[in-house]
């Protein structure tokens, strides 16, 4: 959680960090909302998937979050988003999120492939929402 004070004081060292480092972090954040098990993938070959998510209670939930961290201005496209949804498709995945330190391509949210899916089977987190989350994440852990 010192990361999430780091961001807080200055919200553009986001940009510094690695993207290993990231999806470190992205998997942390899961094991600090409860979920049970939780797998960082290997850097490569990870077929789309980052972090992979279990929370057990009356069922089972498998959540698969694939990070993108990304400098200002480099925008997730409605394709990475598209190929989410087809990995999400093959993995079995219950909910699949695309978090990035950056931001979504324009009317991505409107694409008559990705919008019926927004909230309930995909989420979308861009880095001012990362942050917020985290920071809540911490401020729960604390508590």
């Amino acid at each position: 959680f010192e990361i999430v004070e780091f961001l807080k004081k200055d919200p553009n060292a986001a940009f510094q960090i690695p993207p290993r480092k990231w999806e470190e972090i992205i998997a942390g954040a899961y094991r600090a909302s409860g979920f049970e098990e939780v797998t960082l993938t290997p850097s490569s070959g990870d077929h789309g998937r980052d972090v992979i998510a279990i929370k057990k209670g009356l069922g089972q939930v498998r959540v698969i979050d694939q990070v993108k961290a990304y400098r200002p201005g480099h925008l997730v496209t409605a394709n990475d988003v598209r190929a989410l949804v087809g990995v999400m498709q093959g993995d079995g995945a219950s909910k699949g999120f695309i978090t990035t330190t950056s931001d979504f391509a324009p009317r991505l949210s409107i694409d008559p492939l990705i919008s019926p899916l927004i909230p309930s089977r995909l989420e979308l987190i861009n880095g001012k929402t990362l942050l917020k989350r985290l920071q809540e994440i911490a401020q729960e852990a604390k508590s």
